[in-house]
């Protein structure tokens, strides 16, 4: 039954993935969809490619900086290349956490094969990792919060407004309260909040990565705002910067919820939602969903080739670290 588990969850991803893809395929018209695509402008395309691509190489300085408090100083070429296979496998895996187990498994391996006398533990590992994501959502909540309080005149439905709005204003709670947190946790208990002391305790003396980490996400995001702004110009939409504060974190965070094969549908109905307020068709949000997908499944076959360039994982650690 447990190794069923897996092979079922995936098919239920599968299944809620094909199922919205055929929903909106049935509910637009499939020339004025094909056109879009065929017309899109190669040049722009290019660029945002390479915009992409610049992101992500910001967010491996933003990881590089949160390991280092952590006791883990592998330098920033060899982080970044862990960075890009882990997007690789987050992309093409099937599950949701094959990147993240990926890069937990390279960090230790280069820690042991650089310092034989001394190990990290698998938890700091993989806590940096978790920092990495969890710093990188909740900018990107403000962000679109932000851009919600900064642009009210555009017609968002206002569950989403609210929700936005609420979700944010419990990331700054939590933010605030980290610093009691560590104090009021109790010493003993079950593995997360064992793993949650030894976060908070290991950056109770380097906030400043912290403050550095939400800082290049900020930059991190802004980037891909503008690269929405891009495809959109690509594909002959005019889709204000303003517009794309909002409609990017709204959709990559409604495209993280872990019902579909790696947000594919819950991403293009999201933009379909979405770029409707502004008057944009259903054809071209379909359209604006896979074009993303498309520049994300590129840049991330660069991660691929330094898979296949470096020695390839065991399945048994690999199985080891994904336990943790």
């Amino acid at each position: 039954m447990t190794r069923a588990k897996p092979a079922v969850i995936l098919l239920i991803k599968l299944l809620v993935s094909g199922g919205l893809i055929g929903y909106f395929l049935t509910r637009i018209h499939v020339e004025r969809f094909v056109d879009t695509l065929v017309s899109a402008n190669l040049s722009l395309i290019a660029l945002a490619l390479v915009v992409y691509l610049l992101s992500q190489a910001v967010s491996a300085v933003r990881w590089t900086v949160l390991v280092r408090p952590l006791g883990i100083g592998a330098p920033f070429k060899d982080i970044a290349s862990y960075y890009l296979i882990g997007m690789f496998f987050n992309l093409f895996a099937p599950g949701t956490v094959g990147g993240d187990v990926s890069r937990v498994y390279y960090l230790l391996k280069h820690q042991q094969r650089d310092d034989q006398s001394r190990t990290v533990p698998v938890v700091r590992a993989a806590m940096s990792v978790l920092m990495d994501r969890a710093i990188g959502m909740v900018v990107l909540i403000w962000i679109g919060a932000a851009g919600l309080l900064l642009f009210p005149d555009y017609p968002i439905p206002s569950s989403i407004r609210s929700l936005t709005l609420l979700i944010a204003m419990g990331f700054v709670a939590c933010t605030v309260m980290l610093p009691v947190l560590r104090r009021v946790l109790p010493e003993d208990g079950n593995p997360t909040i064992v793993k949650l002391r030894l976060v908070l305790r290991s950056y109770r003396s380097h906030w400043s990565a912290i403050a550095q980490g939400v800082v290049l996400s900020l930059v991190v995001h802004l980037i891909q705002v503008w690269m929405h702004v891009v495809m959109g110009r690509a594909l002959n939409l005019a889709i204000p910067f303003s517009f794309c504060l909002i409609v990017y974190p709204l959709v990559g965070t409604f495209a993280a919820i872990p019902i579909s094969l790696n947000g594919i549908g819950l991403r293009e109905g999201g933009y379909v939602l979405l770029l409707g307020v502004i008057g944009i068709t259903a054809e071209n949000g379909v359209a604006f969903g896979l074009l993303l997908f498309l520049i994300v499944a590129v840049d991330s076959l660069l991660g691929g080739v330094l898979f296949l360039l470096k020695r390839s994982p065991e399945p048994q650690a690999l199985a080891v670290q994904e336990k943790v």
